[in-house]
């Protein structure tokens, strides 16, 4: 976005030049996950306009108690298969609460990918995350989602929506799984070994 803003010769002002870094920040952790030449470009460009103050109160915001109870969720529905960690949050919170909880687990030792599901209001969502050195986190999900919703990603992040149309959440979650087991070559019938 920043980008294009710039291209149109729009400067944008403090609070959203503070919003567009912390973006980029947080997407490519600092620039050391997945990180293009425009997304350095920009964050070196955004971060001299950057309201520091708001930026520390972004990063440090305090979260409600359903955040926690997040995490716990998570783990406890944690399974892992080899070098694939797989979770189901069930109801979350807010619909970036996969995204975060992936980055979270993603940094399990011997896991190269995660796969975060959840649903928010009516629509499923997961999120993908690698460490695989060929990436594929946006392939991959785009083949697991399929016809059933939209995906998107690049290398090592990625994240699609399922539209619920009144099915069980869990059950669409357990289909998915299934997909993303069969395509990254791993036993579909193996429960899988619990995180805690």
């Amino acid at each position: 976005m920043a980008e294009y803003l710039y291209a149109a010769g729009i400067v944008p002002n403090q609070m959203l030049a503070t919003a567009l870094f912390y973006g980029i920040k947080t997407d490519t952790m600092g620039l050391v996950r997945g990180a293009t030449p425009a997304d350095v470009e920009m964050f070196h460009t955004l971060q001299a306009l950057t309201d520091l103050n708001a930026l520390d109160e972004i990063q440090r915001a305090q979260v409600p108690a359903s955040y926690f109870k997040g995490l716990v969720t998570a783990f406890q529905a944690a399974r892992i298969r080899g070098p694939l960690l797989t979770t189901y949050l069930g109801a979350m919170s807010y619909p970036d609460q996969a995204a975060e909880i992936a980055d979270t687990l993603l940094r399990l030792q011997g896991t190269t990918w995660v796969i975060c599901v959840g649903y928010y209001e009516d629509e499923l969502i997961i999120s993908v995350r690698s460490r695989a050195r060929s990436g594929g986190a946006g392939q991959l999900v785009r083949a697991v989602v399929g016809d059933l919703g939209m995906a998107g990603g690049h290398g090592t992040m990625a994240a699609g929506h399922v539209p619920l149309n009144g099915v069980d959440p869990a059950r669409l979650a357990e289909t998915l799984e299934q997909r993303a087991l069969k395509l990254l070559d791993l036993d579909s019938h193996a429960v899988g070994a619990p995180l805690i």
